[in-house]
């Protein structure tokens, strides 16, 4: 018995020395290959808040780019009726000169000449007054050309003015955006630099649908960010909407920042397990299928929804999804107006 004993503590000694130094081992790889938690979140927090601060500039700048093209509607009909005025002045000047021409090749250039010319005194009269009557109204009419080209003209010059200030505005805030966005492309790469899964994702080409899903999902500040290649990745192998898949996680979850089975099970769809049948088998831990990380559990998560209600791409496609879900529920304005915002 004491011999076993013996051989037994042989036994056992090297035997727990090899089980720490593996435990030491595969923890060290774990922690080499785990992005630090602290750090992925603050970035993605900053790139939450870039992606704000870049949908509020594309907001003033739409705005500033509206008013732009009523200065630019209103410099155009100043410019023609400045140029309709000069016009007008130009025609007046000419019958102007043209009756001056006329009076004095007709001898009518003073009072004396209109007074011989008279044959009574009703007739002198009616001379004098059409006279001056003709003088005063092409005084008036010239006076008035005059306002209106200097208002034509005050008109043009505020708004060109105007204008100049508001392009001045636009290229700023064009400048602003592309700067916010370099900013944004800097913490998306130091967000890959961090986590081997996401820095490959992000060395593949990206599609429009990704880069929308990526900003939204930054927006809620979740840690599917980086992930919208694989939304896309998954449509495209079943059907299943992207955005559908990025609105459940919204209705479910709060895009994977709350609950716990998505933040031990990577589960961010409140889907339950085990599911053998789908495809790669689906294994559960407390019911709720789990997921060794995002990028599978986003394909087998699309594999779910194709499995039970085919290539969805709305929540009223999804009937028994949810116990309190249905057309019209609360879960399913959920799932679509995170759906329709990306």
């Amino acid at each position: 018995m004491k011999k076993t004993n013996e051989w037994a503590a042989k036994i056992a000694v090297p035997a727990a020395i090899s089980i720490m130094l593996l435990s030491f081992l595969l923890g060290g790889f774990s922690v080499a290959v785990s992005p630090p938690a602290s750090e992925t979140t603050r970035l993605i927090d900053e790139i939450g808040s870039l992606n704000i601060k870049i949908a509020e500039l594309e907001e003033k700048y739409g705005a500033l780019i509206e008013n732009l093209q009523v200065f630019n509607m209103q410099a155009d009909e100043a410019r023609a009726l400045h140029w309709q005025t000069e016009k007008e002045l130009k025609s007046k000047r000419k019958i102007l000169n043209r009756r001056l021409v006329d009076m004095y090749k007709c001898g009518k250039t003073s009072w004396v000449t209109i007074v011989f010319d008279s044959r009574d005194l009703l007739d002198f009269i009616d001379r004098a007054v059409w006279t001056e009557r003709i003088a005063d109204d092409d005084a008036r009419m010239m006076r008035e050309v005059r306002v209106t080209e200097a208002t034509a003209g005050e008109q043009e010059q505020a708004i060109v003015e105007n204008r100049r200030a508001l392009k001045s505005r636009c290229d700023w805030a064009v400048t602003q955006k592309n700067k916010l966005e370099e900013k944004l492309a800097g913490c998306m790469r130091k967000l890959a630099s961090i986590d081997p899964i996401l820095g490959k994702l992000m060395e593949q080409p990206q599609t429009e649908l990704s880069q929308k899903i990526n900003l939204y999902l930054a927006g809620r500040r979740s840690p599917l960010t980086g992930y919208g290649i694989v939304f896309v990745q998954a449509e495209q192998r079943t059907g299943v909407g992207a955005r559908l898949l990025v609105g459940l996680t919204a209705a479910e979850s709060s895009c994977a920042t709350a609950g716990t089975w998505s933040k031990t099970n990577h589960n961010a769809w409140g889907m339950k397990g085990p599911q053998p049948r789908i495809a790669g088998g689906i294994p559960a831990r407390g019911g709720y299928c789990t997921w060794p990380n995002w990028e599978i559990a986003i394909q087998q998560a699309a594999d779910f929804v194709r499995h039970y209600w085919g290539p969805a791409q709305m929540a009223m496609q999804l009937p028994g999804y949810c116990e309190t879900g249905g057309p019209g529920s609360n879960w399913a304005k959920r799932v679509e107006g995170s759906r329709s915002g990306i």
